[in-house]
């Protein structure tokens, strides 16, 4: 399928230096779009610096609850498309550090849409990243669009109170909107190894036993989306959002369950490496139990769908993983991924 130009783009990408703010911000480059951005921090490890991308974009270097920052930055950069990425992503750390939880994706959240309201006749495409994790702990499955917005957990209210701040502009000011869920997000470049996928590659890349946390009412099942099709995702948002506020929420997901244990078998097998015996660690279950996004909407009202598996998925990661851990891929060669 042809992509179509984005040369009249003028993007503000918050958390472009993230794993997914990353694959994103390249698409936009490599279609023509001009691309700002505000981060916090510059990793020269990561995906964001492998692609060269501070190079190619307009940085500016601070934090998305500074508001001034924002506007200037919306200004400067004449932005008429607003991706709203920046997040404390991680379960863990939200837990350890509420308070910056809250502070970043609330705060940030409302600071950055009130600029785009102040500056409403410049802007018109906004598309704010939200999780499964709105939804809470429901016990009806798959989720839809319809179902309650909950969470109980730092991470979870966090992303809620983020969701229906967005929904709340969009209502009350007409601002053209797009909310995403997402649910499990992987693929090349995801340097956050407490993450199931990654944090299996790099402990069997090192000939590591992969851990396997169980909880103690069951085992975690989740829906996994490739980041090739997470950016599609995006692109099929950007394009039905327009400026008479037209805009709407959705799910995206494969629409397919699978527990963590076939997760790790399929890496193993990627790998060659299925000799290794996993490790079974018992986990407080602080995590919901089984999350579940049905993509029905996006396949109806976007034309989206996933097309990646996760067998083809985690082939692709596992190859980006060798290659940046070892480019001479004399290790790879060896796991036969080469």
């Amino acid at each position: 399928m042809m992509q179509r130009s984005l040369s009249d783009c003028r993007a503000l990408v918050t958390g472009a230096s993230g794993f997914i703010g990353a694959w994103l911000t390249r698409h936009l480059v490599d279609r023509g779009a001009e691309v700002t951005t505000i981060l916090s921090e510059f990793n020269p490890r990561s995906q964001f610096a492998k692609l060269g991308l501070d190079k190619e974009i307009r940085c500016y270097y601070g934090y998305i609850t500074d508001y001034n920052l924002i506007e200037r930055a919306i200004t400067d950069g004449k932005i008429n498309t607003v991706f709203h990425l920046a997040a404390v992503s991680l379960q863990d750390l939200a837990y350890q550090i509420p308070w910056q939880t809250f502070e970043t994706n609330v705060k940030g959240t409302y600071n950055l849409l009130e600029a785009c309201r102040v500056h409403q006749d410049q802007v018109s495409k906004i598309i704010v990243a939200s999780s499964d994790k709105v939804y809470g702990d429901s016990p009806i499955l798959p989720y839809y669009e319809d179902m309650p917005i909950q969470g109980r957990n730092p991470y979870d209210v966090s992303k809620a109170c983020s969701d229906l701040i967005a929904q709340s502009y969009r209502h009350s000011f007409n601002l053209p909107i797009a909310v995403g869920r997402f649910g499990n997000i992987y693929g090349g470049g995801d340097l956050n190894y407490r993450r199931l996928i990654p944090g299996t590659v790099q402990r069997l890349y090192a000939k590591l036993p992969p851990v396997i946390r169980i909880p103690s009412n069951g085992i975690y099942m989740r829906d996994f989306l490739y980041i090739q099709d997470l950016v599609a995702a995006y692109m099929a948002m950007y394009h039905f959002v327009d400026r008479e506020g037209k805009g709407d929420d959705f799910n995206f997901g494969t629409g397919k369950l699978w527990d963590i244990k076939q997760v790790i078998e399929i890496i193993q097998r990627a790998m060659n490496l299925e000799h290794i015996e996993p490790l079974y660690e018992h986990h407080k279950n602080s995590e919901i139990l089984h999350q579940h996004l049905s993509p029905e909407k996006a396949k109806f009202m976007l034309n989206w769908s996933a097309e990646t598996s996760l067998e083809e998925g985690i082939r692709n990661t596992v190859e980006w993983y060798c290659n940046y851990w070892n480019p001479d891929n004399s290790n790879n060669a060896m796991l036969g991924i080469v």
